[in-house]
């Protein structure tokens, strides 16, 4: 009997020893997502589009922190390219100023879609 339980003994050391790990040890999950080419957004400087309004756009600071100079963002109705945005910084914030053309009595919904050179992913 004592050989019984020395052996359980052992056997449940081993088991909680080898279980446990440290928290520097486990990795992160690596997030699965779609990577995207680099986008080329292209507006419709035609004249289809007379009239236009300025949208100023800051990213969510999550975002902020990967931000760089290879990072884009545009204006979409529908699925067409309404706008794309230049970077200005404006009080230590970085801001995306968007001329986003359109017709007088358009009334639809504006999407942004803004691209991440860092991870590759557009966000919407």
């Amino acid at each position: 009997m004592k050989i019984v339980l020395q052996a359980i003994s052992i056997f449940l050391m081993i088991a909680i020893i080898g279980c446990s790990k440290k928290e520097d040890d486990i990795a992160p999950p690596e997030e699965i997502y779609t990577k995207f080419p680099p986008p080329d957004w292209k507006v419709d400087e035609s004249g289809k589009y007379p009239f236009s309004m300025t949208a100023a756009v800051t990213i969510p600071a999550k975002l902020q922190l990967q931000m760089n100079d290879n990072d884009q963002i545009a204006a979409f109705i529908n699925e067409e390219c309404r706008g794309k945005g230049v970077k200005i910084k404006v009080d230590s914030v970085d801001v995306f100023f968007i001329l986003v053309r359109g017709l007088a009595d358009e009334q639809k919904k504006i999407t942004f879609k803004y691209y991440s050179a860092k991870s590759s992913y557009i966000y919407q």
